[in-house]
């Protein structure tokens, strides 16, 4: 019984320094770097691109809500979120819907410049690196394609 009691002791200590626990932090999905690839609108008939002055610079989201965009010539700073929404919405295709559905908001500023994004996503869809944010502005629906850089 005695030589039974010491490897009883040393098995329970060995599978009990084994274990441990981990905690897992979920990462939010948009978290990290993006580029704006294009932007396009669409007044009720064909996408037509435009310019937002946005493309040539990379949008930094962090996991704390901060945000950056930096063109290698202005940086500004904020903050961002998701959320979710059951407000009607326009995808990114132009079609209208009712559902549940998760919107973004941006909000960048430079104190010293006194330049300033604020951008208003009714409805947003990630597919792995590509991101589509949309929103609707005065008859008119807007699409915005970023990629991970």
């Amino acid at each position: 019984m005695k030589s039974i009691l010491p490897i009883s002791v040393a098995a329970l200590a060995l599978f009990a320094s084994s274990c441990r626990k981990e905690i897992v932090i979920p990462v939010q999905p948009l978290q990290g770097s993006w580029i704006l690839v294009q932007a396009s609108q669409n007044d009720g008939g064909n996408w037509q691109p435009f310019y937002t002055g946005l493309e040539s610079g990379v949008f930094y989201f962090y996991s704390n809500g901060s945000a950056a965009y930096d063109d290698g010539h202005l940086t500004l700073n904020g903050n961002w979120f998701t959320g979710t929404s059951s407000a009607g919405y326009y995808d990114e295709n132009g079609n209208y819907y009712t559902d549940l559905h998760q919107t973004l908001e941006v909000h960048l500023r430079d104190y010293y410049s006194n330049s300033s994004v604020n951008m208003v996503f009714d409805d947003i869809k990630l597919y792995g690196d590509h991101l589509v944010a949309n929103n609707y502005n005065n008859g008119v629906v807007e699409r915005y394609d970023f990629s991970r850089y």
